[in-house]
């Protein structure tokens, strides 16, 4: 049975073998379940297209929080100030807000697929008057040893695990703003 699978003369009348059929028409509809599971996974961001806003008045501040991730990852990241939800960023995405010059609490963090644990990270933020302020998030896979773990293969260490973490990097406007061009806000169900 194992040869008629394999060679078709081998497989009695008609040419075909049961086994060799069934596992053709289990194969084509689990190719076609993976390729559109895959496909919303890849899917662009759908939101309208970055516009930068006007400056804000002399007594407030603009912040943009965008991801431009050089290898790009399918985690999206939660992003808020102050406790304020800005949104659910996917690489290619920004969010901006205007809001009171001073101190505030930028909060990023996401939960990878899988494997991946939670990544998050805080930093306190300065907002000057009139300005705005560019900041780019960025989500990297990291491995980290763990004693006794052997999971997971970690090029390079004999055993860990991997987190994705979320980086931020202040970034001048001239720079931002050629990051931004071909960014998407998300879409408004996600704010």
């Amino acid at each position: 049975m194992k040869h008629a699978i394999l060679n078709p003369a081998r497989a009695g009348a008609g040419g075909r073998s049961r086994l060799g059929s069934s596992f053709h028409c289990l194969t084509l509809p689990g190719l076609i379940l993976g390729a559109s599971l895959f496909a919303g996974c890849a899917a662009a961001p759908l939101g309208p297209a970055f516009v930068k806003s006007e400056p804000p008045p002399p007594h407030r501040s603009r912040v943009y929080v965008y991801r431009a991730d050089i290898r790009s990852s399918l985690s999206k990241v939660r992003a808020s100030i102050d406790g304020r939800l800005l949104g659910d960023l996917r690489d290619g995405e920004y969010e901006t807000t205007e809001m009171a010059s001073g101190a505030h609490r930028l909060r990023a963090g996401l939960r990878g697929f899988g494997l991946t644990a939670w990544g998050w990270n805080e930093k306190t933020i300065r907002l000057e008057p009139g300005k705005t302020l560019y900041i780019q998030l960025s989500v990297r896979l990291e491995g980290h040893e763990q004693p006794g773990a052997g999971a997971l293969d970690i090029a390079g260490r004999t055993g860990g695990f991997a987190s994705e973490n979320v980086y931020f990097q202040v970034q001048g406007e001239e720079a931002a703003l050629r990051e931004l061009v071909g960014t998407t806000r998300p879409p408004k169900t996600e704010r």
